[in-house]
């Protein structure tokens, strides 16, 4: 089993495997699990997430980067 995340957690920043060190701002984690873009738990009354559910959210947001007008 996958050790849990926690909001405040992914807030200060996380290490993830081939990703500079991630942070999600809290309001922003509301607005995605609210809008069902991220797979959460919740262990009573708090929310927890696994590694493998960010990476997740992660890859299937990416966009690319807007290139400088000449």
């Amino acid at each position: 089993m996958s050790e849990w995340i926690y909001p405040k957690d992914l807030a200060a920043g996380i290490d993830l495997e081939n990703y500079p060190k991630t942070k999600i701002p809290v309001n922003t984690q509301n607005a995605i699990r609210k809008s069902k873009r991220i797979t959460y738990s919740k262990i009573g009354k708090n929310v927890v997430y696994t590694k493998e559910w960010i990476l997740e959210y992660i890859k299937n947001n990416i966009r690319k980067a807007e290139e400088k007008a000449n």
